[in-house]
């Protein structure tokens, strides 16, 4: 997969997991399955998709598998953590800031696949060995850290529609392509 579609992709599964309807999940949806020509199952009750992505990621109940860095991170469970605070501090540093500081957290899923897009026109536009150490840390010590713990919550939950597995397949599936390659470095941000 070349360069551009890695974009669509990681664009797509950003935007699915900031969905605020059946319409946008099922646009994400259309756009991940354009990228590379994936095959994704098709889905006739996108209603039930977002009744599921509810009950997964927003609640009104506590959510499964809450999509945010901190609950994985943390020695207790918790929103807003220190985890919170070293992702908000990673995308100052690569020039972003969450238009929802003080109602979403940073450490949203969907804020950090941001982050990962404005990684790679980082990394495309300058040689920059800060800026590919600042890279190395967010994807080893930050994501590659909680998103394996999440995914399993999400694969391990009842009654989640296949629309929802096959995204997590394909979140799963970029995550150890980025990693397979690179070499973790210690970048000492936060501590």
């Amino acid at each position: 997969m070349d360069s551009m579609e890695k974009r669509r992709q990681l664009e797509a599964l950003r935007d699915f997991f900031f969905a605020e309807s059946a319409g946008q999940m099922a646009a994400a949806y259309a756009a991940l399955a354009e990228t590379a020509a994936l095959k994704l199952p098709s889905v006739d009750d996108w209603d039930a998709v977002e009744f599921a992505f509810n009950r997964l990621f927003i609640g009104p109940k506590a959510p499964l598998a809450p999509p945010f860095s901190s609950v994985y991170l943390e020695p207790e469970p918790q929103v807003m953590g220190k985890s919170t605070l070293i992702a908000r501090q990673v995308f100052e540093m690569i020039g972003l800031q969450s238009p929802w500081q003080g109602t979403l957290p940073d450490d949203h899923l969907s804020l950090e696949l941001d982050a990962c897009l404005r990684f790679s026109e980082i990394r495309q536009a300058a040689n920059s060995h800060e800026a590919e150490e600042l890279w190395n840390y967010f994807l080893f010590d930050h994501l590659a850290k909680w998103l394996p713990l999440w995914i399993d919550r999400v694969r391990k939950a009842d009654q989640v529609p296949e629309a929802i597995h096959a995204v997590i397949n394909v979140l799963a599936d970029w995550l150890a392509e980025e990693t397979h390659d690179l070499k973790p470095v210690d970048v000492a941000i936060g501590r």
